[in-house]
């Protein structure tokens, strides 16, 4: 029969007591995919099939009838080779002879292929082995069907353990039915599943890369997963990041001087016959006629904001324009005949008590306008230097100990009940003078070792156990830390230590910074601030007692801008680690290029101080040199 007429690739002749192997052997049978190349590389083309299918596997039991059904034999006929598992089963079987006499009649005794699962091939007579080969397995069969005494050479197989083994058995016997020869095929096999391996560890690799991938990107966007913080570390370190954007130094740069400008014109709705209001003009044109007549002074918003304007590293022209309102806390109309002092600076309508606030914001302001290069001619510089001395007179009265805090209220009961926004705000005004190479209390020495020691003051009452760490209320009506106000803190005492050679921050504190910082980079402004009320007990200057308190919410927007920008000068010159310098550029930027405008939009509808705080953060990044 021509090889094209041929329907079975193979007959699968077993005893049914072999179910199990000849299922295994016909499964194995059709699904094994013939090396490529074998079928390639076949001459003549087509010779090497891809795959032996069908084969054919009699399911049927043949016991009962007397000779092998029509479709057993067609099925024979049809067969490119007899595949014969070979057991004392199969040996003790009439119909498995029958079958492979059948198909060696034929003429195709070459083409019987043996698989041994049991038993013992040509087993002696007298060894008590089970023989495994059927009699016309052992036998050559003539073309009458009749088996011989001659000889056969069976074409086997061993699948027994410690033989061939299954799959090398199955590799002969497709060598055999493909007709391959069996070192080829195996070592085709050989190269195909080296080949699969590494086709199935490249696979795992590039799954396990996507999962790290993946993972990578859960963690770079900020979810709590196990070990995130250390794989945003790394990602950081060699800025890698895609979902926690660093905003590039020139768009923050940028951003900056656009949203300065701004504000600057915030300011400019807001000054009216020389004040610059608390408030939009909308909510506070009652007061300007007050204003004008020296019964009200919001002397605190005033300086605060001039302070900032001040301190803008551009827009001196406008600057200028705001000259005329250093006077006005010194206006005559403000002048008042008690003893202890030529003016009143008080901060709201209708109280009797002085605060340190609003005078430590006019020395600040007075210092910010000294330092500023080319604002002042000569004789302005002279009468600022005046009112900065008789203003550092007024503010001996909130320092009357030399423990480095500084009190909210004159004369208090207890002298050493300090506050600590108002010795945060000296530590300002010091560092401004110093700026200005202005004195203190008739010397720069002086100056320098109040600077030291109001910083140290600010340094003995960090609570590193803090949650965070940090500054928390002494004598206000809540205890919690101030998170704005530690990161104002924490950028006076950085600048503080730029500025006195012999004053370090401690190791404790210094670690906080960059850590506290980078957690802004996940925060907006509809974060809440939080303050506390101060309240002490005072002497008033006509000789009654009397209590005074102030509530103060300390804002952390302007304070993380102005700390992050003096952080990462003295990182950049102490070379500290990549990670944490980018990952403090990142909080930077979201704060001024990510939440600038809606910061701008705050200050335009809310007080004063707003626009001030902003302003003076937003002026410690320069602009682009042009």
């Amino acid at each position: 029969m021509d090889g094209a007429n041929f329907k079975y690739w193979a007959f699968i002749s077993y005893s049914h007591a072999d179910a199990k192997w000849g299922d295994w052997l016909h499964v194995a049978l059709e699904t094994y995919r013939v090396p490529a190349r074998l079928v390639r590389n076949a001459k003549p083309e087509g010779m090497v099939p891809k795959r032996v299918f069908p084969v054919f596997r009699d399911r049927e039991e043949l016991a009962s009838s007397s000779s092998l059904g029509e479709n057993i034999q067609n099925a024979l006929r049809s067969s490119r080779a007899l595949i014969v598992i070979c057991s004392p089963r199969a040996a003790a079987s009439r119909w498995v002879n029958e079958e492979i006499k059948l198909y060696k009649s034929m003429g195709r005794e070459d083409r019987v292929f043996c698989l041994i699962v049991d038993g013992e091939p040509n087993a002696p007579a007298d060894s008590g082995l089970l023989e495994s080969f059927p009699t016309a397995v052992r036998f050559r069969v003539g073309e009458d069907g009749q088996v011989s005494d001659e000889p056969a050479e069976p074409i086997a197989a061993d699948a027994r353990e410690g033989k061939d083994g299954k799959r090398n058995a199955l590799l002969k016997l497709m060598a055999g039915i493909i007709g391959v020869p069996y070192d080829q095929l195996r070592q085709r096999e050989r190269q195909r599943q080296i080949r699969q391996r590494l086709r199935f560890a490249a696979l795992v690799a590039a799954l396990a890369l996507a999962a790290g991938l993946i993972y990578a990107a859960v963690a770079d966007a900020g979810l709590n997963v196990p070990f995130g913080e250390a794989m945003r570390v790394s990602l950081d370190r060699h800025e890698l990041s895609v979902f926690r954007r660093v905003h590039s130094e020139t768009e923050i740069r940028k951003t900056a001087a656009r949203l300065r400008g701004d504000l600057l014109g915030v300011f400019r709705e807001r000054l009216q016959q020389g004040w610059i209001l608390a408030a939009p003009p909308e909510v506070d044109t009652p007061k300007v006629t007050a204003y004008a007549k020296g019964q009200s002074s919001e002397i605190w918003a005033h300086s605060q904001a001039l302070f900032a304007i001040f301190k803008m590293p551009d827009h001196r022209e406008a600057q200028r324009e705001f000259l005329p309102a250093l006077e006005v806390p010194f206006a005559p109309a403000l002048e008042i005949t008690d003893p202890h002092r030529r003016y009143r600076w008080i901060d709201l309508d209708g109280v009797e008590y002085d605060k340190s606030t609003p005078v430590i914001w006019i020395a600040a302001t007075l210092g910010a306008a000294l330092a500023t290069p080319d604002l002042l001619d000569s004789k302005q510089r002279e009468d600022v230097l005046k009112h900065l001395d008789y203003v550092q007179e007024i503010l001996k009265e909130y320092h009357p100990t030399n423990s480095g805090g500084w009190n909210m209220l004159p004369a208090q009961k207890d002298p050493n009940k300090h506050h600590l926004y108002s010795t945060t705000l000296a530590l300002l005004a010091l560092l401004e003078a110093r700026q200005a190479n202005a004195p203190w209390d008739g010397s720069t020495e002086r100056r320098d070792e109040l600077i030291r020691q109001t910083a140290q003051w600010l340094v003995d009452r960090f609570d590193p156990k803090g949650e965070p760490p940090g500054w928390r209320g002494i004598s206000e009506d809540t205890l919690e830390i101030y998170d704005g106000l530690t990161i104002q803190i924490f950028a006076e005492l950085l600048q503080t230590q730029e500025a006195l050679p012999n004053f370090s921050i401690p190791p404790a504190i210094l670690k906080e910074i960059p850590r506290q910082l980078a957690l802004f980079a996940r925060r907006d402004l509809s974060f809440p601030v939080n303050g506390g009320e101060f309240l002490a007990q005072y002497t008033r200057f006509d000789g009654k007692d009397g209590v005074g308190r102030r509530l103060i919410k300390y804002l952390w927007y302007p304070w993380v801008i102005d700390c992050s920008v003096s952080w990462l000068k003295f990182a950049d010159h102490q070379q500290l680690p990549k990670e944490q310098r980018v990952q403090v550029r990142r909080a930077l930027g979201h704060m001024v290029v990510d939440l600038g405008d809606e910061a701008l939009k705050r200050a335009r509808r809310d007080y004063t101080f707003f626009a001030s705080e902003d302003l003076f953060g937003l002026s410690k990044i320069t602009p682009i040199a042009k």
